[in-house]
């Protein structure tokens, strides 16, 4: 829901650019303006025609959250959760513009707010139509604000290696998405945590 790890990331590497949702990079002006002359980062959209301009002249290093509005529905305190299981795009863009894939994980973020759980259909259904479907609320006199106090961290794994197909089959994608699955779980387990060890849940 925020994703003030982006921020950490782009203060490590300031050249990467921010791939969001079409709307926002195409349909919302103020927000765009913001990102790009505000705050000096770069944007783009997970459009495919927006992917296949960037991929195609080289643009790299790209920056995507393959779970997008779903992975912030079902955000919840206390838990860490990515949306992937069933997110396969963005490794057949990978392996058709020969792109390598860093997991990345952002711990901690779920707690900067609440989220209500449950109506996970009509919630999925609203972003399959690219509607963001989130009840959040961060500090209790100041909701619209993240909770103070949250220790974010933010992990980045090894490149993993994809081969270039320009014509990829389903069993590719599907393989190297297995691939990518398990790298993001490694990338994860080397994260410090305090207490008791949260585990990563995968929807």
């Amino acid at each position: 829901i925020a994703s003030l790890g982006v921020f950490t990331l782009l203060n490590e590497r300031p050249e990467v650019r921010i791939l969001s949702s079409p709307y926002l990079y195409h349909y919302a002006p103020v927000f765009r303006l913001a990102v790009e002359c505000l705050m000096g980062f770069k944007m783009g959209s997970v459009l495919p025609a927006d992917l296949h301009r960037w991929m195609s002249e080289g643009d790299s290093p790209l920056m995507m959250v393959p779970g997008g509005f779903h992975e912030a529905t079902i955000t919840c305190a206390g838990k860490e959760r990515a949306f992937l299981q069933n997110r396969r795009g963005f490794v057949k863009y990978a392996l058709r513009y020969g792109y390598d894939l860093v997991p990345c994980y952002g711990f901690g973020e779920n707690d900067l707010m609440h989220n209500a759980q449950g109506g996970w259909g009509w919630r999925f259904w609203l972003n399959n139509n690219s509607l963001p479907a989130v009840a959040p609320w961060g500090e209790p006199f100041f909701p619209i604000f993240p909770r103070r106090g949250v220790r974010l961290v933010v992990a980045m794994g090894a490149p993993l290696e994809m081969p270039h197909i320009p014509n990829p089959t389903k069993k590719d994608v599907e393989f190297h998405h297995a691939r990518y699955m398990e790298a993001l779980k490694r990338t994860y387990d080397r994260i410090p945590q305090d207490g008791e060890k949260r585990p990563l849940e995968i929807w």
